[in-house]
């Protein structure tokens, strides 16, 4: 079987391991088999499909009725389908002055560093500390470029802003 999953998305129902699969591949044990370009709803723990089709929408719809409908033994309610407004990130970019202090310096530690490195291979005698502040507050200071990533809790650089 030469079928793959490229994507999962896993969902939040408790007291199983649902997950949304992007799936591609040919079915059967030499690859031979029938073409499969799907998605499925599957529950990894116990292998069980609830549904696999080639829209999207049909197993969100699936995966929607599974999660509104009474949850089986307690026969306790889930919470009802509700719209919920979209909202600007919690943090904008930043400039490299805008960052915490902590952020900044690790910055200028790790780039200090690097040209520490560098300026004994090139027998330069400046402070490579003076010289890696200066140059992250030239580059960094006129288009905001810094963003807080709020999964990881790190200050990360977007490369494609600056």
């Amino acid at each position: 079987m030469t079928i793959k999953v490229y994507d999962r998305v896993h969902l939040d129902v408790p007291g199983k391991t649902l997950v949304i699969e992007l799936l591609d591949g040919y079915d059967g044990p030499t690859g031979t088999g029938d073409y499969i370009d799907a998605w499925r709803l599957i529950d990894l723990q116990t292998g069980e499909v609830f549904a696999q089709e080639t829209n999207l929408y049909d197993i969100i719809g699936v995966a929607s009725r599974m999660t509104t409908s009474p949850s089986g033994a307690d026969n306790e309610p889930r919470a009802e389908f509700q719209y919920h407004l979209g909202r600007p990130p919690e943090s904008d970019y930043r400039v490299f002055k805008d960052l915490p202090m902590t952020v900044r310096l690790a910055w200028i530690t790790s780039h200090a560093h690097d040209l520490d490195h560098d300026f004994k291979l090139d027998g330069d005698a400046r402070d490579p500390i003076a010289v890696a502040t200066q140059e992250l507050n030239d580059r960094y200071n006129e288009k905001p470029c810094f963003y807080l990533d709020r999964q990881t809790g790190k200050w990360e650089f977007d490369c494609d802003r600056c």
